[in-house]
């Protein structure tokens, strides 16, 4: 297995990516994951790293890249809009398809990533499955607390954690409806969310799988950054079953496990 740095170009930006290449990369299947608000592709305390690597070790093609503006991709953070990050996931799935043919793709959305995923399988049939990681359907009311309680600049923004977040990101986050945007999905979607998470309810994913058609795993014990070794593993099992199994999947709603 190679661990490679590769960049794709977006527009005026160049986004930075690395890959997790199983021996036999050139068939079989890929995933794209994408990074939530304020992560990037190595995400709190390398949940991305972990998660590509044990991918990777069950046959997996992972690729993990920083949205513009953030992590070490070019542009500024400022900037930030979710229509923006949907072009950047549809460059990034067209970009690699070229380069990687052969391959099944599928897509991960972690958090605020779920939202282009969302949006991204609502209009693309060309996906094997997704899976959305502790969508974050209610970005726009948590995005309004930050602007509560953090300092303001000059402009309006907000100066949260020394990344500037726009009154135009809020307003739009507010927009998002990722329930109606899932009843459009054209692949099979799974849904992971932590039972202990207190930042985006669980009862948020759960309405997520329903909207989609998906099936819905809720990880009782596991929080917003899933922060331990275990849960790592099992969610890491959990999406390396799903995208193998991918085949096979019906798009029903089945229960909690």
């Amino acid at each position: 297995m190679a661990e490679i740095a590769l960049n794709v170009n977006y527009r005026r930006q160049t986004l930075t990516g690395s890959a997790h290449l199983p021996d036999d990369a050139a068939s079989g299947d890929a995933i794209l994951l994408l990074h939530g608000f304020t992560g990037s592709r190595i995400e709190f305390a390398y949940l991305f790293v972990t998660l590509g690597r044990a991918l990777a070790a069950q046959g997996l093609t992972v690729f993990r890249f920083d949205f513009a503006g953030c992590g070490e991709s070019t542009g500024h953070f400022a900037d930030l809009s979710i229509a923006d990050q949907i072009m950047q996931t549809n460059t990034l799935l067209d970009e690699l398809m070229q380069r990687y043919p052969g391959l099944r793709w599928h897509i991960l959305g972690y958090s605020m990533g779920a939202l282009a995923t969302a949006s991204v399988i609502a209009r693309r049939s060309d996906l094997a499955s997704a899976v959305l990681l502790a969508p974050a359907g209610t970005l726009g009311e948590y995005l309004q607390q930050v602007m509560a309680n953090s300092p303001r600049l000059e402009n309006g923004s907000a100066d949260f954690v020394g990344l500037e977040i726009s009154q135009a990101l809020v307003a739009e986050a507010l927009a998002f409806k990722l329930n109606a945007t899932l009843t459009h999905a054209q692949t099979p979607v799974l849904v992971i969310h932590g039972g202990k998470d207190v930042v985006v309810k669980p009862e948020v994913g759960q309405q997520a799988a329903l909207a989609a058609h998906g099936r819905f795993v809720l990880m009782p014990e596991a929080d917003h950054g899933l922060c331990s070794g275990a849960h790592r593993r099992e969610m890491a099992q959990t999406v390396a079953e799903w995208v193998l199994g991918a085949r096979d999947v019906h798009r029903n709603v089945t229960g909690t496990v």
